[in-house]
């Protein structure tokens, strides 16, 4: 048990010397610094609250909040992807000279992406405040967080790995995360498109996204399969993700 311990602090002691190394070197110079990161959601949130308030957004209460939420969600979905699907073969020259965990590189952009994430849960609570939303329920953020960590995680571990072997697989990624974006009920609501709603039930950020607009902005419990759907996911997410990373990871220096 303490081999364990001291194995999980030393990969999370890195993990997190990588990620603000990460996050200082990527603001530094800049005049924005953070806000940076606040610039695309949010540009996104205003076009398309611009666009769809009054077609797809009509039937749905709160819509802007409801907008938002899924934008910010699916922003750290896909920022942690983008960047961790590089992890490994950006990281070359350390692959090759150093021997440390390859698992800390992955961790690196997760932490490196709630620290991010984190100003852009203060916006949420500012439009939750400006829409009279009692904002106690965000006391449970942080949990569901933590399990949609957990699976991009194991998720990233995969695509990381996967890179190393075949080549076109961040260009594939770039066009398969754009479908994910439009087939993820963001900025439209699901109810009556059937065959939009079978899609997504092996969609999931479906599940992430929609248990946490129940709680945040309609004060409701999700259903129970929601949330053993999200479970399942992020147990199968990082199972996966171990088990694939551990295999090849061992000829990471020779592919790269």
């Amino acid at each position: 048990m303490g081999r364990v311990f001291k194995k999980t602090k030393g990969f999370f002691d890195l993990s997190l010397s990588l990620a603000k190394a990460g996050f200082k070197l990527k603001n530094e110079g800049t005049w924005l610094g953070i806000l940076w990161y606040l610039l695309a959601p949010m540009m996104i949130f205003l076009l398309l609250l611009g666009i769809f308030t009054d077609r797809l957004g009509q039937n749905i209460p709160n819509y802007p909040l409801y907008l938002l939420l899924g934008i910010l969600m699916f922003n750290f979905f896909q920022k942690i992807t983008s960047e961790s699907i590089i992890a490994i073969k950006g990281n070359f020259g350390l692959i090759k000279s150093l021997n440390f965990p390859r698992e800390s590189l992955v961790g690196a952009i997760i932490l490196k992406s709630l620290f991010s994430h984190f100003f852009e849960i203060i916006i949420l609570l500012v439009f939750l405040l400006a829409f009279k939303i009692p904002i106690k329920m965000m006391i449970f953020y942080p949990g569901i967080l933590f399990f949609l960590v957990l699976f991009l995680f194991g998720f990233a571990l995969i695509l990381s790995s996967l890179t190393v072997y075949f080549i076109d697989l961040n260009n594939i990624w770039v066009f398969v995360s754009r479908l994910i974006w439009f087939a993820t009920p963001i900025f439209y609501s699901i109810g009556g498109q059937t065959r939009l709603y079978y899609l997504n039930l092996i969609n999931p950020m479906y599940y992430f996204i929609t248990i946490s607009r129940d709680i945040i902005i309609y004060s409701k419990v999700p259903e129970l399969w929601m949330i053993m759907s999200a479970l399942f996911f992020t147990l199968l997410s990082l199972l996966l993700g171990l088990f694939i990373f551990n295999k090849l990871k061992i000829k990471f220096a020779e592919y790269i």
